[in-house]
């Protein structure tokens, strides 16, 4: 028997029985379901991940601050007391040293009272230096941002997020406008670009931004161990040769590297996918036990076919039917019954995929965004995995068909 007549006998033999045939198939669709939508659940949250990423900066992005405390070798932790602290002079050092970094800024952050006119709020404020824009991925939406003439001079400028700019302008136009800033008064020149509140950026559109040259004359004096440096590699595949060539660089200012951290984002993103293995491997586990029940529900079905069809064997091989062409001939209809449950399974599971990114986004981790990421990989295997259920759970049936003698099976009743 050929392979495309033993597919059509036995595609034959389900439409007798369809409703037998669907409730046969359901731990299949159930299992592949499962495992199609775990994983691309999972992958979803990985790509959350650079997209957020990517809106503060993207894969690349390495930060250098000084440590608070310092692990001892039996594992506790001391203040840190080293008497050094980074300066801004370092920020040129690691630019200058650093071939693998694009680019970098000075950073610092504190909260002060914020006054327009009638407003008055406690908001973040951020020193910085003129490639805080390219390094964070944040530009100026209108207006300006410093240039380097406007950190030699300190000059009492700001650029506002656009938060500000609603509460305390009403989205007038507040370019050359005054703000007080902890009773500083300071000429608005820019507005920010809108970041909304993301994961990773709520809060952003509320900040005021000042060169940190200016911060450090009005409202830091002589005080140390308030700058941290934020990166960005050439790319991400040059992250740990930049955190590296950052090391030797703080290493010739300070003396040792060890009383400074070094973060990544690369570090993230390898303990989210870490994380997101390891649940897809538990959940993958449990949805695997579906398949299992499904393999051996079409197991069950399969031997009373056999039963139901034992006078059929006996004809079929009475006119010359060989042992191998009833073998294929119940093989496929394995085959065909997990192929089918596969396929549903695929489908369903893409559909929960992308109603469960919705659902998280709507209702679990607002304005997320949470990307529907099927994972085609995922589904390839379902569809492999479907397959090979069909053909060692439909082998025991197939063999018990083929090994009737015609004799026997023309006399059952």
């Amino acid at each position: 028997m050929q392979i495309t007549q033993g597919l059509s006998v036995g595609i034959s033999a389900l439409r007798r029985n369809k409703l037998r045939s669907v409730l046969t198939t359901l731990g299949i669709i159930i299992g592949i379901a499962a495992v199609v939508a775990v994983v691309s659940v999972g992958g979803g949250a990985e790509h959350l991940v650079l997209i957020e990423l990517e809106r503060t900066g993207g894969a690349g992005m390495i930060v250098c601050f000084r440590k608070e405390h310092i692990r001892r070798a039996d594992g506790s932790y001391t203040e840190n007391k080293h008497p050094e602290f980074l300066e801004l002079k370092d920020l040129s050092f690691i630019l200058e040293t650093c071939p693998s970094l694009k680019t970098a800024t000075a950073q610092s952050g504190m909260h002060r009272r914020i006054s327009h006119k009638h407003v008055n709020q406690s908001l973040q404020v951020h020193g910085v230096t003129p490639s805080f824009q390219e390094v964070n991925n944040w530009y100026v939406e209108n207006g300006r941002f410093f240039t380097d003439n406007d950190m030699e001079l300190r000059d009492p400028i700001c650029v506002i997020g656009s938060e500000v700019h609603k509460d305390f302008f009403d989205w007038t136009n507040p370019i050359g406008q005054e703000l007080k800033i902890g009773g500083e008064r300071f000429t608005v020149v820019g507005v920010m670009e809108a970041k909304g509140n993301q994961m990773a950026t709520e809060g952003w559109d509320n900040r005021v931004i000042i060169p940190i040259t200016t911060m450090q004359i009005r409202f830091i004096g002589k005080q140390k161990g308030w700058i941290a440096i934020f990166a960005q590699a050439v790319g991400y595949e040059k992250v740990e040769q930049a955190v590296a060539e950052i090391k030797v660089a703080i290493r010739q200012q300070h003396g040792d590297e060890k009383y400074f951290d070094f973060f990544t984002a690369k570090q993230v993103i390898q303990q989210v996918g870490n994380v997101s293995q390891i649940i897809q491997v538990l959940l993958g586990a449990v949805a695997s036990i579906a398949l299992f029940v499904g393999g051996i529900g079409i197991m069950n079905i399969m031997l009373v076919s056999v039963t139901e069809r034992t006078r059929e064997i006996g004809l079929r091989k009475a006119i010359g039917a060989r042992r191998i062409d009833i073998l294929l001939q119940f093989l496929i209809e394995a085959i065909v019954l997990s192929i089918c449950g596969g396929l549903i399974g695929i489908f369903i599971g893409s559909s929960l995929a992308t109603g469960s990114g919705w659902v998280i986004s709507k209702f679990l981790i607002k304005d997320a965004n949470w990307p529907a990421v099927v994972s085609v990989q995922a589904a390839v295997i379902a569809f492999c995995v479907s397959a090979f259920i069909g053909v060692f759970f439909g082998i025991y049936p197939a063999n018990k068909a083929a090994g009737l003698t015609p004799t026997e099976a023309l006399r059952h009743e």
